[in-house]
């Protein structure tokens, strides 16, 4: 049987497809991801709906997603340039498999966001009782329009699950707020305009075509409106 030759390039070869296969992006194994998520749509309000099922959670949910402005916090101080994407509101209504309806209210002050829905922490394993602590902030909410009320301070918290999103953190024992974010819709049907500041931006989002969808939307009975 004849000797096989070495040939010097075979290893070189043999590592370079190990090493490429080793460092392929994650996102390279699941190409159907992306496809696989739902695609928001445009309402005539100029609201941009988003709704499906989530596949693991087997939770029903509409997202109503608000585009805004964003200004300066300080009074008399120039705006900075618009960012590219705006800042956005999202009312958040979804149905648990129980029979449970829940809204919440998520924001941004502009830039890249995800936008998709994500389900609540569960635990993976024995080891797992409590879900990740989630970093807070205290966001000014001002409700303006033909009066004025006294702004409210509250916390909302930093999503593991999707940190470029506030999310209006609901009463309970992670929460120094006492009321749903619900409550504060009555504010909106009377003074639509909603300005919430955090450190030196402050967003700014005409609510009226956004109260209007959440009134027709099936799922958002939590909302109470």
């Amino acid at each position: 049987m004849p000797r096989r030759s070495f040939d010097p390039a075979r290893p070189v070869l043999t590592l370079a497809l190990v090493f490429g296969v080793a460092t392929l992006p994650l996102y390279a194994q699941r190409p159907d991801q992306a496809a696989a998520l739902p695609q928001p749509t445009t309402l005539p309000s100029f609201v941009q709906r988003l709704a499906g099922t989530e596949s693991s959670s087997h939770i029903q949910y509409t997202r109503l997603i608000l585009k805004g402005t964003l200004h300066a916090a300080a009074k008399g101080a120039p705006d900075p340039p618009a960012p590219d994407p705006a800042p956005v509101l999202i009312a958040q209504c979804s149905l648990r498999p129980n029979g449970k309806y829940l809204f919440e209210i998520f924001t941004t002050f502009g830039g890249p966001a995800e936008l998709n829905f994500y389900p609540p922490w569960k635990p993976t394993g024995p080891n797992d009782l409590f879900a990740p602590t989630t970093r807070k902030a205290a966001i000014t909410m001002d409700f303006l329009g033909y009066t004025h009320v006294k702004p409210f301070r509250r916390q909302w918290e930093i999503p593991a699950e999707a940190p470029s999103l506030y999310h209006y953190n609901s009463p309970g024992a992670g929460s120094s707020n006492m009321e749903e974010v619900s409550y504060f819709l009555r504010y909106l049907m009377s003074l639509p305009t909603l300005r919430l500041t955090l450190d030196n931006r402050a967003s700014e989002f005409l609510t009226t075509p956004l109260l209007a969808d959440i009134r027709n939307e099936p799922l958002c009975h939590a909302a109470g409106i």
